[in-house]
């Protein structure tokens, strides 16, 4: 909790309670410097790194933590090589595998990300020439006909999640195993802000292919509501959600696309 409001740190509750081996997070220099700050006062260790990170290799500042220094150094050296400037696909898939299974992920789930990074950024199929953003991409692999509400991935940028990786499929039953009972840590440590987390992770959500996602209600062919997220009420939303929710509200409905938007049902069935 910090920030003046609720804000639950899962990454945190789950590796004090033994359910993640470590924590990585990419932020700015100034940002980093809090993070690395926090977990250390609350007793975890903590190694960073400088590198360029994700899909657009922005350079940040890697914060690695875990209980002991050694498993914060290992997990700084097993992301090492993904740091280097050019990297063929197949090496980058193998040690973003490696990286993803020190952080406790599901072997299944890591072996999803990594065919994805094999296929390259924002490709849907081998071979595209266009890519769509990778939240998309991840998403339309993992739909499912009912999407476990728990699982919900897409509201990381307003610090609403129980997991921090893509999970193969939103119903995968390994990512539940860990999802699951992280929830009844969140209750139990922070039954004020709880409620809160959950009604925003079972609200419906359209996602298009540039990423840009909101809250909708009603049907695809129906829309009788459409919003941008919001870590709370109040909040500032991101502007490409906010013009994405009021493109859905002109249009009525989820509206045609190349690739084709997505309706994801996160309401508890």
């Amino acid at each position: 909790m910090h920030g003046g409001h609720h804000r639950i740190d899962v990454e945190w509750l789950a590796l004090a309670a033994g359910l993640k081996p470590a924590i990585r997070i990419a932020a700015n220099a100034l940002e980093a410097s809090h993070v690395a700050a926090r977990f250390q006062q609350l007793g975890a260790a903590v190694v960073t790194a400088r590198g360029p990170v994700g899909v657009h290799r922005h350079e940040q500042t890697i914060v690695y933590v875990a209980r002991t220094a050694g498993e914060a150094a290992s997990l700084r050296a097993a992301e090492r090589p993904l740091l280097a400037p050019h990297l063929p696909a197949r090496d980058k898939a193998y040690y973003a595998g490696e990286l993803g299974l020190r952080l406790g992920y599901p072997r299944c789930c890591v072996d999803a990300f990594a065919a994805r990074v094999l296929r390259g950024p924002g490709k849907l199929r081998p071979g595209d020439r266009d890519g769509a953003h990778e939240d998309y991409v991840a998403a339309r692999d993992a739909r499912v006909a009912r999407p476990d509400w728990r699982l919900n991935n897409l509201l990381l940028r307003q610090h609403l999640r129980l997991l921090t990786f893509e999970p193969c499929r939103y119903d995968c039953a390994a990512a539940l195993a860990l999802a699951a009972p992280l929830l009844a840590i969140v209750e139990s440590h922070h039954p004020e802000a709880a409620p809160v987390l959950k009604a925003s992770l079972q609200r419906p959500l359209a996602l298009a292919a540039t990423g840009a996602r909101a809250w909708v209600a009603g049907a695809p062919d129906r829309l009788t509501a459409a919003e941008p997220p919001r870590e709370r009420p109040g909040a500032p939303a991101d502007p490409a959600d906010q013009a994405w929710a009021a493109r859905l509200l002109a249009l009525g409905q989820l509206g045609p696309g190349d690739p084709p938007p997505l309706w994801l049902d996160f309401t508890p069935h």
